[in-house]
């Protein structure tokens, strides 16, 4: 069985539930604090345990272990056939609007602590609504079918997408307003969320709080 280790929150490891259970595979996960015994033992790890740079989400596959978010979702993507690893082009898009979202996601963390109100307001009114909407709304329409950023089904560019989003939402008042004013970003942002084995998962206690 694939088994996730993470904080108990939802964090950087969110989106590898999701893809998860986008594909409706069963995972067990090992959550743990900053200073407990397990988390140094991990640590101790190392590259050859699978935990490079002694950083998680950490998915580990039978004896393979696999850090960094973006690049747990390629590999469960091409693993479980969301992406077909010998069309190069269409494959290395979806990774690229994979990071894509993981650039917006480092500017998300910078929205709190000191002065978080007066940050949120300024990205709210600047490059979310003129930077990252009208680029997702814009890959968007560039696809063939705009249900979905690359092709005709979901992949790990959807959700990176929708985890970002997600956070912004559930955390940044006014971010759902903002993506309202753009439909197509609008439409897929509900959708993502009402395809059934995502929104069981949203409405699991597996799902953490916070």
């Amino acid at each position: 069985m694939l088994k996730l280790t993470y904080w108990p929150k939802r964090g950087r490891a969110e989106q590898v539930r999701l893809i998860l259970s986008l594909l409706g595979l069963e995972w067990e996960e090992r959550n743990f604090d900053q200073d407990s015994p397990e988390h140094h033992a991990m640590q101790a790890l190392g590259p050859a345990g699978g935990l490079m740079f002694a950083s998680v989400p950490l998915l580990e596959d039978g004896d393979f272990g696999l850090v960094q978010g973006p690049v747990i979702l390629g590999y469960l993507a091409r693993r479980q056939g969301l992406v077909d690893p010998t069309d190069l082009q269409s494959s290395s898009r979806a990774d690229a609007i994979a990071w894509g979202a993981e650039d917006l996601r480092m500017a998300y963390f910078l929205l709190f602590g000191m002065g978080a109100e007066r940050k949120q307001r300024t990205f709210l009114t600047g490059r979310f609504r003129q930077r990252w909407l009208p680029a997702f709304e814009g890959l968007l329409a560039l696809n063939s079918n705009d249900r979905f950023f690359v092709g005709d089904g979901f992949t790990q560019a959807d959700v990176a997408v929708w985890d970002v989003l997600d956070s912004l939402v559930t955390w940044v008042p006014g971010s759902r307003e903002a993506i309202s004013e753009h439909p197509r970003v609008h439409a897929w942002f509900e959708a993502f969320a009402s395809e059934p084995r995502i929104a069981a998962y949203l409405a699991s206690s597996r799902r953490p709080q916070s």
